[in-house]
């Protein structure tokens, strides 16, 4: 883990608003993200969190506001999204794997699809990563051959793959089978010791306290509170985050 510092945030969100026809489902949120930070955010259902996730890499586009990654305005039409697209990693509760190709095969495909990487080259990076989040020799298993867990971690293998800045973890683990949960926040411990920079949208509050240097409570599209996710699990100072907390905890 790493404290915040002075330097450039690698993500800035400002004001950001998002409307899905009548409902306001953010209601301008600012936030920042230093290098190897991680950020953990948490709050009721419905209250705007993977739409947060979703504008930072713009797989939704804000209704109004900006996002800043490395400095420059991602929010800008002549931004090229792909590219930027390419150092933002997001993993989903759904796995999102082709089920007719095997583990290696899923975490080879961006690889040679968008960098344009040979068949070889991209089948070293995709060992290398499968090797990282603990599954060396599962890489010639189809999805169905492989437990939840299992899965999840080609889907993180395969975000790894393309060497990104920033990981986006939206609720991954909320569809495992509880014994299966622990080997994904294994993963995700790791990277966060090796100083990746992480927003993990989650409901796993012992891992938001022992890895998140920053929480952020959502509710009802704003962000109602923010500090150490001792602070907020212990001491909140408002009242919709004791109330929350009361429930979970």
């Amino acid at each position: 883990m790493s404290g915040t510092s002075a330097a450039e945030p690698l993500v800035r969100v400002e004001a950001i608003h998002k409307w899905f026809g009548s409902l306001h489902v953010l209601k301008g949120i600012d936030l920042s993200v230093q290098p190897r930070d991680v950020v953990c955010v948490v709050g009721p259902s419905g209250s705007g969190k993977s739409t947060l996730l979703r504008c930072i890499n713009l797989l939704e586009e804000p209704s109004e506001g900006h996002v800043w990654f490395e400095g420059r305005d991602i929010t800008d039409v002549r931004t090229n999204l792909n590219e930027v697209r390419t150092h933002i990693g997001i993993v989903f509760q759904q796995f999102n794997l082709f089920p007719h190709e095997t583990a290696i095969q899923n975490v080879m495909l961006a690889l040679q699809k968008v960098l344009g990487y040979g068949k070889d080259e991209a089948r070293g990076i995709a060992e290398r990563e499968l090797a990282h989040v603990g599954l060396r020799l599962k890489g010639d298993s189809y999805p169905g051959q492989l437990s939840g867990g299992q899965q999840q971690r080609v889907a993180i293998a395969r975000a790894l793959a393309m060497a990104p800045k920033l990981m986006l973890f939206d609720e991954v683990t909320s569809a495992l089978d509880p014994e299966l949960v622990k080997e994904v926040l294994d993963v995700m411990k790791r990277l966060a010791s090796e100083g990746m920079t992480m927003i993990v949208v989650t409901h796993e509050m012992g891992f938001a306290r022992e890895v998140g240097d920053r929480m952020i409570f959502m509710d009802e599209g704003v962000i109602v509170e923010e500090g150490r996710p001792a602070d907020l699990l212990s001491n909140p100072t408002q009242q919709r985050t004791r109330s929350f907390m009361s429930k979970i905890l």
